[in-house]
This record gives C-alpha cells, structure tokens and sequence, in this order.
C-alpha cells in the first residue's frame, strides 16, 4: 500500500472510529440529545470541579469559541453554570448544576461504564497499541 493510501486509510478509519465513540457516548432522552463532545466537558468539570472557561478549552483540546458554544448550549439546558470572579470580572469559571447532578449524573457514570466496557474487549497489549499509535498521531499533528 502507498503512502498515499495509507494516509487516506488512516483518516478513513479515524472517521469511523470517531463515529462509533460518539454513539456510545450519546445520552437520548425524549427532549434532549447529549453529543459526546458536551459528555467531555461535564466529565472535567465533574473531574475537576469549578474551572475556567480557558483552562477546560486547553484540558479538552478543544478551541475557546467552540467550547464557549458547548457551554452555551448546556448552560440553556441547565447543566451548567457560568460565575464571573469576584476580584477579576474578565474570569469566568463554569461549573456543572444541581440538575446536572439530578438528572444526568447517573447516565453519565452509565456511560463511561458503556465506553469502558467497550473497551475490555481489548487486550492490554491492544490497549498499549492504541495509545502510543494516538499519541504518536498527536505528535505529528502538533509539529
């Protein structure tokens, strides 16, 4: 296979892999719809605890504006809440809400039991392969 077609294989199955986390990971309920990206986010924030807005972004790998846009949507939903700093009114910390905990934080816990189930199907040498093949990949994307 030419490198080209490796190249084209490697973004290919990436799509696909991506594709398959996202649906494990999606939380569906009558009036709402939970993509996996938002999952990201209250896993760090329920992690983590308060955080600002510029931390998270850096911790999930995910530019300011889209997860200012996330937390748009989740602040509406009223997983989320926004608290602007006392002694600085230009930080704005987020943190997940009662509701998040009422609501959500059962499933939540639910899904990362789903994902990793999904992943004991793999061996630890599978599991090895699998990081050092993404961190590798994450090595090339930053040069």
């Amino acid at each position: 296979m030419e490198l080209r077609e490796k190249k084209i294989r490697l973004l290919r199955l990436l799509k696909e892999v991506s594709v398959k986390i996202k649906e494990a990971l999606k939380y569906r309920r009558d009036e709402f719809e939970i993509p996996a990206p938002h999952w990201m986010i209250m896993a760090m924030l329920d992690e983590n605890g308060k955080m600002k807005v510029g931390d998270l972004s850096k911790k999930i790998g995910l530019s300011n504006s889209t997860v200012s846009g996330i937390l748009d949507k989740l602040e509406e939903q009223g997983f989320i809440e926004r608290i602007r700093s006392n002694e600085d009114r230009r930080v704005v910390w987020v943190q997940t809400t009662q509701k998040f905990k009422e609501c959500l934080y059962e499933h939540f816990k639910e899904a990362e039991k789903q994902f990793e189930n999904l992943l004991s199907k793999a061996t630890e040498d599978e599991i090895d392969k699998v990081l050092e093949g993404f961190e590798t990949l994450k090595r090339i994307l930053e040069r």
